[in-house]
């Protein structure tokens, strides 16, 4: 995957990442084919994003990225910025500095474990059928989105550092 390579977004830089993916994947298969171990799995899509939050919370600090890592001038001694890079607004702000997921982020974390987890895993148990089974994929998914969502909005890439937006 190419989401754990990039060491400059360092919550994706870890082993996690592909879990992540291959755990929704195996749930949403057992989900939508009916298995009867498919809570199990549900379940497990929960505890793996926990794993993911806990470990990308992190995974910024124990990086060490600097402004002299960052650049790759850190051999030369401490760089600074004299100048913004830019007067507006431009893309490496707008997308890999982005703050508004984590202002929300404690209560999206909430809303993407209980719709991609926890509820299918309880609605699965109750036999209602095909019911069931449409009503857990729709909350499925729309947990998955929120997660996906957290994914890229809680990315904090080394970017942010040239233009302050870490420390």
């Amino acid at each position: 995957m190419i989401y754990t390579q990039i060491k400059a977004v360092p919550r994706w830089h870890h082993w996690l990442t592909p879990v992540m993916f291959l755990t929704f994947a195996l749930a949403g298969g057992a989900m939508l084919s009916g298995r009867s171990w498919a809570p199990v799995l549900l379940l497990a899509v929960g505890a793996v994003l926990v794993a993911v939050w806990r470990v990308g919370d992190t995974a910024f600090a124990k990086a060490g990225q600097t402004m002299g890592t960052a650049t790759g001038l850190d051999r030369l001694g401490v760089p600074a910025v004299l100048d913004p890079a830019h007067t507006a607004g431009n893309y490496l702000k707008r997308e890999m500095i982005f703050v508004v997921g984590r202002k929300h982020a404690a209560k999206l974390r909430k809303i993407a474990l209980a719709l991609a987890s926890v509820a299918p895993a309880l609605i699965l148990l109750v036999p209602l059928g095909v019911y069931s089974i449409a009503l857990a994929a729709a909350l499925h998914f729309a947990g998955a989105l929120a997660a996906r969502w957290l994914f890229f909005a809680e990315a904090e890439h080394v970017v942010g550092l040239y233009y302050g937006a870490r420390g």
